[in-house]
């Protein structure tokens, strides 16, 4: 009886999720919209605040457009006119985040043939700003040519990217460096980079920011978190009404449970043996090739660029030949245990194959593992080994970027590797850029 009935709220709960998750998909959307109308102060600011600057803007509004005029003027090095809009004065501001996505209604003309446009959203944290200096606020910027889209821009929040020279006048930790929309007080509008001198105007017909009311990621959290209550209260009662219909014996449930046990520890074990290499307990290139997908596919925005760093153990034919394997063994295995302890957890390590092996380090750009590599090396070569070896390394470095084919970045690092071993072996090369692009690079 009671299987009819959860048949039916079955059916009647998927059909239910369907609903819903087709609304988050195509409604629930929630919309701000910038215009003329909105009760935001906008001003007008130039370069004649700062050295030789001497650019006239003023604010515009007419034709029930929001906009400015600017006669940009050569003097500063960086002329500049710039139409501001105040959300709320820091250390106020509005959450942005939760928006997806801005289109952009707005037209410029200039001197130049390609009139671009930069915007400019600050956003005021107390980690990084003061509510007196408005320089101190992050500046998410974007820049764009407003002739090429007559019929609107749209664009995610997510391309948006903090002013280079906001990083390099307020350096800080790379969590804080990233776009922040949390709590922006200003959207501003400025004329494009090396702009020329000459009448600038720019006009804003609407700005719509779009976004769900609540995110999707949550919404389907909801969802999961819905059907989870829904299969516990379904187990509870089910339990309940069998508790009188199931009668295993002890000894039966012990040797079912012992039984699941061992083959759940066999499974997990033959999964592992699979992905890691028996000698130097590193992952293989199986285990690699799992764990490189799993980044790739999971990355949050922090994965990319990849360092890669081919390690080789210098002459080890002729500690094999001299010493014995099962030196040469001892020595792959202390290599391995000396490689890992001095990296981070989330580093990825395998053996490549014989006395070669590969370090991954996510979000880290070629020159700093450069660096990383360079102390390991030291850490090997300073060492103790079996019978009172000598153990030198050759590294290879290069760093994969996003949307590269892995084996061009494998390529490189192994071809500095090797020029290392060329060049005297126990050093460190690094190889950022393949071969055949710097030569099909005019002179």
């Amino acid at each position: 009886m009671h299987a009819r009935v959860l048949r039916r709220l079955l059916i009647v709960l998927l059909a239910l999720t369907g609903i819903a998750l087709l609304w988050n998909r195509f409604g629930m959307t929630s919309t701000m919209v910038i215009d003329a109308s909105s009760p935001y102060n906008a001003a007008a600011f130039d370069d004649r605040a700062n050295p030789g600057g001497n650019s006239v803007a003023s604010v515009v509004r007419a034709n029930g457009g929001l906009g400015m005029d600017c006669d940009l003027r050569a003097g500063y090095q960086w002329a500049f006119c710039e139409l501001r809009l105040e959300f709320a004065k820091a250390p106020r501001g509005i959450d942005l985040s939760r928006y997806d996505s801005m289109k952009l209604w707005v037209s410029a003309t200039g001197p130049e043939a390609q009139q671009r446009v930069r915007i400019y959203v600050r956003n005021f944290d107390p980690a990084y700003s003061k509510a007196a200096e408005l320089e101190s606020q992050k500046v998410d910027q974007l820049i764009y040519e407003p002739s090429a889209y007559p019929q609107g821009y749209e664009v995610p929040l997510s391309r948006f990217t903090v002013s280079q020279w906001w990083v390099d006048e307020h350096p800080m930790t790379l969590e804080l460096e990233a776009p922040d929309f949390r709590n922006a007080t200003q959207i501003a509008f400025s004329t494009g980079p090396r702009v020329e001198p000459g009448r600038h105007t720019i006009r804003i017909q609407r700005i719509e920011l779009t976004g769900k009311l609540i995110s999707t990621a949550t919404f389907r959290l909801g969802i999961i978190a819905v059907w989870m209550l829904s299969v516990f209260c379904y187990l509870v009662v089910d339990g309940l009404l069998k508790r009188n219909e199931l009668r295993l014996s002890a000894a039966s449930q012990s040797s079912l449970q012992r039984l699941n046990e061992s083959l759940r520890l066999e499974t997990r074990s033959l999964a592992e043996i699979a992905r890691t290499d028996p000698l130097s307990g590193a992952l293989n290139r199986k285990g690699l090739a799992d764990e490189l997908t799993r980044l790739v596919r999971l990355g949050d925005g922090q994965t990319f660029p990849m360092t890669l760093v081919f390690i080789d153990i210098d002459h080890f034919k002729r500690i094999n030949d001299a010493h014995g394997h099962d030196t040469g063994d001892q020595v792959i295995r202390g290599l391995s245990q000396l490689v890992r302890s001095a990296v981070q957890r989330d580093d990825l390590f395998a053996r490549w194959g014989g006395e070669e092996f590969l370090l991954v380090f996510r979000d880290t750009p070629g020159l700093k593992g450069r660096d990383i590599a360079e102390r390991l090396r030291e850490r090997i070569a300073c060492a103790a080994w079996p019978d009172g070896l000598s153990v030198t390394c050759s590294f290879g470095v290069s760093e994969w970027r996003r949307g590269e084919d892995l084996n061009e970045g494998i390529k490189r690092a192994d071809e500095a590797m090797y020029r290392a071993k060329q060049q005297g072996r126990d050093r460190v090369e690094i190889e950022l850029e393949s071969r055949e692009a710097t030569e099909s690079q005019p002179a």
